[in-house]
């Protein structure tokens, strides 16, 4: 009996036992839930204010690149502005160093100025010497010319009262158109001229560079050195003597009025060049100067064509 009711009494003590440890449980619980619901809200509240910061981060991040690169961008520009200012500084530096030497003094300045001025005022006074010589100058063309003037109002009052005066006229219309034809006669064979110079020029050129050639006003001048005309120790032409001499003697025969004037060093260059113009270019002794009075090593030719 001991061991059956004892069975008996086991299930009792356990349901009993077992219902009095659920009621603890559940308040426990309820409380635990309760700190889990404020612990969620705090942890959402964590949360959100953690991807604020986050952001904030991310936004600090990208200022501070920002920064970093309008640094870097500043220093290159501050480095380049310090190279200028060192370049600026060097060339200072030369600019004094060449310029050290030429200093003066106060004193030595004023004296220079001094002497400009004084060189000014005395030309300033040879120019106003000289425009008083050209005002009497003037004055003295202006009283010829109003004379030349009368001069000429007498004649013309001598011409009216002339009973022949139409042949007069006549005769100085003539007179004129002579005169006319004569000045553009002259203007052509002075072109004529001119161009036979170029030709000359170019031919001598072509016979020797070393010979010069160049026009002064209604002659040539020609300067051929005695290496390229004469032999060499000797007074015998040589071909490109010959050549230059035989050139300047048939120019002159084209032109009725024209001479050559011959300077050599030594009478036997001069008498070569002589007989070579007059016996094998007929130009007539008369139209040939010749001088043996040079001192240098060259032989110069001067044709004239008025």
């Amino acid at each position: 009996m001991r061991t059956k009711g004892f069975w008996l009494v086991v299930p009792v003590l356990a349901i009993t036992l077992g219902t009095g440890g659920c009621l603890v449980t559940a308040s426990q619980y309820d409380a635990k839930t309760k700190e889990a619901d404020s612990l969620r809200d705090a942890l959402a509240v964590t949360n959100k204010e953690h991807a604020i910061l986050e952001a904030k981060y991310t936004a600090t991040q990208k200022q501070l690149a920002d920064e970093t690169e309008a640094n870097a961008a500043l220093s290159a520009r501050a480095g380049e502005q310090e190279k200028e200012l060192r370049k600026a500084k060097e060339d200072l530096a030369s600019i004094g160093r060449k310029f050290e030497g030429t200093r003066i003094t106060r004193e030595e300045l004023i004296s220079e100025l001094l002497e400009k001025e004084k060189a000014t005022g005395k030309r300033i006074q040879e120019l106003s010497e000289l425009a008083q010589a050209c005002d009497r100058e003037r004055e003295i063309l202006r009283k010829s010319v109003a004379d030349q003037e009368a001069a000429i109002s007498g004649l013309e009052e001598r011409v009216a009262e002339t009973p022949d005066m139409e042949s007069l006229r006549r005769e100085r219309d003539i007179l004129l158109g002579r005169v006319e034809r004569i000045r553009e006669d002259r203007l052509l064979e002075g072109r004529r001229r001119d161009l036979r110079f170029a030709e000359l020029a170019e031919t001598f050129s072509g016979i020797s560079p070393e010979i010069a050639a160049s026009p002064v006003g209604p002659a040539m001048r020609v300067r051929v050195p005695d290496t390229v005309l004469f032999s060499k120790g000797k007074s015998t032409l040589t071909d490109a003597g010959k050549k230059v001499i035989g050139e300047m003697g048939k120019a002159a025969s084209e032109f009725p009025a024209a001479a050559i004037l011959v300077t050599a060093k030594g009478k036997s260059k001069t008498d070569e060049i002589l007989a070579l113009l007059t016996k094998e270019h007929s130009v007539s002794r008369d139209r040939v100067s010749a001088s043996a009075g040079s001192t240098d090593r060259e032989t110069e030719l001067l044709l004239v064509i008025p």
